[in-house]
């Protein structure tokens, strides 16, 4: 007879009648071994947090405004969402909300906030997998390739917009996927999927695209006609998500936010030819970062690459002879260019996952030959990547398959909205890396949908993937720590009674301190001399003169007044950070 779950509790407990080695191998087989590789996957999750610095109070990127908005909420409880937003993050003010109210204000306890919400897309990902057919072993797999990706995971220790939107888009799809199975429609499925659309409406409208995108899918493939069930079918899908995009816009902002009417803007000054030429160079971007986003699956599928070149649909060959074309005279024109990968570094460049935002950053690496390799390897990879499949949609007609075209097209959808975004950079680097993340989630889902019938070496692809995963978290501990420094040298300087108007200490740390000032002052002229400007001394931190700077390295025209030390696990046992004041001035410091 079977030992029951009380039995075997109450032997734990006692620590009598067997070994600890007895009691794993019970539990072991009380646990399907399929379920063991998912919940190493969320263990290792979990633990990373505790390997990296998670709870420093420093800001990354942009994250800083979301942070005000937060603030002002929790602490002052007034709903504003700052001017320089273009995200709508209603749904992300509220979430970080609930854990600020919690566990207290601070940029750590929100950037846990954003771990939990990546964590939930990644078991949205895990979903649309095993809705697609796909064994629990190897979409446990397919999770830790989304949840380790360097990119994703370097951005889901900050709090930005982008985990929040992708978590949103991840878990409706998902639903929308359960709802919409061919002859076994569910509608309690489909509203859910409609409800965390609207959520995503309110984090980004690009959310506004995954309904449509539904519905687009469901006439092409004749399932949705002008007829009583086509139009309630219709409403199920769309209603919530449609109400929420005007309420926001006409009870919420009351028309268009000036940042998001800045990307108006930039269409309308883009006009046609530039717009096209942009269109082209994304399209090679986000196929290049296709492979980047498969890497060790796809690398792992080199073994099984003869048998994905067995297509006999004479289309399917037409389709990636196309793709394939397309990117590879794409990535030629770049490499001519003297771009290599990472094409558009934010999140994931030469100095390691995440971003620097800080004067001399974080230096490469390794050398150019790097860079070279990476790019070569990312084109191989979205190759066999494309072609499984395409190879997959050519085959024959059945229920994962009407699943799998149902994603492809949302993907498809949102990878064309990464242009838009991009048109402010047309004439710069082009995009941001995180931008293409909407089109992540059905990558891996499609992927390994399309080798479910393979003998695909999972033991390659998960040694792979652990690897990817160590240097997604020394990297991101590295960045942590990076920034941490800077803002501690920077408060260092504010005890020394220097103020915030005279220090550069990056991004980050000027436009936290220094945009509301900016704006409540009317200062719209830069105060940094032009010499010795930035970006962001430019934008978003006007009123610093830049007297004092915390850089990676030494400037002309300023002495070194401090050097700081600070740990790298990537780069070095030791890094360092530089204070240094503009020549001519006396101090103190």
């Amino acid at each position: 007879m079977a030992q029951s779950s009380t039995e075997l509790s109450r032997e734990i407990h006692s620590g009598s009648g067997t070994s600890f080695k007895d009691i794993l191998r019970r539990i072991d087989a009380r646990v399907p071994r399929s379920l063991w590789p998912f919940a190493g996957v969320i263990l290792l999750y979990v633990v990373a947090i505790f390997i990296i610095p998670t709870n420093v109070d420093v800001g990354i990127s942009d994250d800083w405004t979301y942070v005000l908005s937060v603030d002002n909420l929790v602490t002052h409880g007034r709903f504003d969402i700052l001017s320089v937003s273009a995200a709508t993050m209603v749904f992300q003010l509220f979430w970080g909300g609930l854990f600020a109210f919690i566990f207290g204000m601070s940029f750590g306890v929100l950037r846990v906030s954003t771990i939990v919400i990546t964590l939930l897309g990644g078991l949205a990902v895990f979903g649309m997998c095993r809705e697609l057919g796909v064994t629990r072993e190897r979409s446990a797999l397919g999770m830790a390739a989304y949840l380790f990706n360097p990119i994703l995971f370097a951005i889901s220790y900050s709090f930005m917009t982008d985990p929040h939107y992708l978590a949103l888009l991840a878990i409706s799809s998902y639903f929308y996927l359960r709802g919409l199975r061919p002859g076994e429609e569910d509608t309690r499925s489909i509203l859910y999927g409609a409800s965390v659309a609207a959520l995503g409406v309110l984090q980004r409208p690009h959310a506004a695209l995954i309904p449509f995108a539904v519905v687009m899918f469901l006439v092409c493939t004749r399932r949705l006609w002008f007829n009583r069930a086509g139009i309630e079918l219709f409403l199920k899908i769309v209603a919530i998500p449609a109400f929420t995009f005007l309420f926001y816009y006409l009870v919420v902002a009351r028309g268009l936010p000036s940042q998001q009417g800045l990307f108006l803007d930039d269409a309308k000054a883009a006009g046609w030819q530039q717009g096209s030429l942009l269109a082209r160079r994304v399209a090679t971007i986000e196929a290049v970062y296709t492979g980047f986003f498969l890497l060790p699956l796809a690398l792992a599928a080199l073994s099984i690459v003869f048998s994905l070149v067995k297509m006999r649909s004479i289309a399917g060959w037409i389709v990636f002879l196309v793709f394939a074309g397309g990117m590879l005279w794409g990535v030629q024109t770049f490499w001519g260019q003297g771009r290599r990968m990472p094409y558009v570094p934010h999140f994931f460049g030469r100095g390691g996952p995440g971003s620097g935002d800080v004067r001399y950053t974080r230096p490469p690496l390794l050398g150019p030959w790097a860079w070279d390799v990476l790019t070569i390897i990312c084109v191989i990879a979205s190759l066999i990547a494309i072609l499984a499949i395409i190879r997959a949609f050519a085959g024959e007609a059945n229920a994962e398959r009407s699943g799998a075209a149902l994603l492809a097209t949302i993907g498809i959808i949102q990878a064309a909205g990464v242009i838009p975004q991009s048109l402010m950079f047309r004439n710069w680097i082009i995009s941001l890396d995180r931008y293409m993340l909407p089109m992540f989630p059905f990558l891996i889902a499609l992927f390994l949908w399309s080798i479910r019938g393979e003998r695909f070496p999972s033991k390659v692809a998960w040694v792979l993937t652990i690897a990817m995963a160590v240097f997604s978290i020394a990297g991101t501990r590295d960045a942590l720590v990076f920034q941490n420094t800077a803002w501690g040298l920077a408060r260092w300087l504010n005890y020394q009674g220097v103020p915030n108007t005279m220090i550069d200490a990056g991004y980050p740390w000027d436009a936290y301190h220094l945009w509301e000032y900016g704006e409540a002052a009317g200062i719209t002229t830069p105060q940094t001399p032009e010499q010795y400007a930035t970006w962001w001394t430019g934008s978003y931190a006007k009123p610093t003169n830049s007297t004092y700077i915390i850089s990676g390295a030494p400037i002309k025209g300023y002495q070194t007044i401090a050097v700081q030390p600070f740990s790298a696990w990537l780069h070095g046992p030791t890094q360092y950070l530089f204070i240094l004041r503009r020549d001519g001035y006396p101090g103190p410091p």
